[in-house]
């Protein structure tokens, strides 16, 4: 297939799941998140995990992961968000810079740091750059050779498949995130978290190019799927 063929059939299967997911209760989102969050908290690699990369989600049509962010926050583990910078100025050197808006992770530092973020324009809690329970204290990037390796991502997504593919909203960040980050450090286990509509039927496959990365694992409210048999050995 070629590369403009998979973005037109990648860009139609998200045009459909986001109205699918739009239509959403919010009662059954909740419903499916409390799911998945139990299932998550079964799992040994979850349990095990030090340092966590986690999303924050948005107010609809999305798994909620408000639950397991306080969960992390509250047993001690080490928690980066996703950090995307607001647009650049128009000014000609800021358009130059292709990396200006590349997601970073930055990390959360507790219940009383989560509390106090706002919210952004599509209803997500912003934590920005500098520390809520800290003044004057910026975040720690996850890239700093300081900080600790990554044990475990849970990435957000429109739609998944069996083969543990995913097809992200179109803006390739996780993508560049991970080829920056382990060009530098060994890639941490890829686990999705999934609403059960966005797991396509056995015989559907999520649209994919060269440079789409594979996850390790998907996480439904229907249960665990693993990319490999050997993750299912030791995990």
């Amino acid at each position: 297939m070629s590369t403009q063929a998979a973005f037109a059939l990648k860009a139609s299967l998200r045009k459909s799941m986001l109205r699918t997911l739009k239509g959403m209760s919010d009662g059954e989102v909740e419903k499916q998140s409390q799911a998945v969050f139990r299932i998550l908290l079964d799992q040994p690699f979850f349990k095990e995990a030090k340092s966590i990369g986690c999303y924050l989600s948005m107010k609809h049509g999305e798994l909620r992961t408000n639950g397991i962010v306080d969960h992390i926050l509250k047993r001690g583990s080490t928690l980066y968000t996703p950090f995307i910078p607001p647009p650049p100025s128009r000014s000609p050197e800021a358009q130059s810079s292709s990396s200006s808006q590349d997601m970073r992770m930055l990390r959360l530092y507790s219940s009383s740091d989560l509390e106090r973020c706002p919210l952004d324009k599509w209803g997500i809690l912003d934590p920005g750059e500098t520390r809520n329970d800290v003044e004057g204290e910026d975040r720690e990037d996850v890239m700093n050779r300081s900080s600790p390796p990554l044990d475990l991502i849970l990435v957000p997504g429109v739609a998944f498949d069996e083969e543990c593919n995913r097809l992200g909203r179109g803006k390739a960040y996780y993508d560049r995130f991970l080829l920056s980050y382990t060009s530098k450090r060994p890639s941490p286990l890829l686990v999705a978290l999934a609403l059960s509509p966005q797991i396509l039927e056995v015989s559907e496959r999520v649209p994919t190019t060269e440079h789409d990365f594979r996850l390790d694992g998907v996480i439904s409210p229907e249960g665990v799927v693993w990319r490999e048999k050997k993750w299912k050995d030791i995990v």
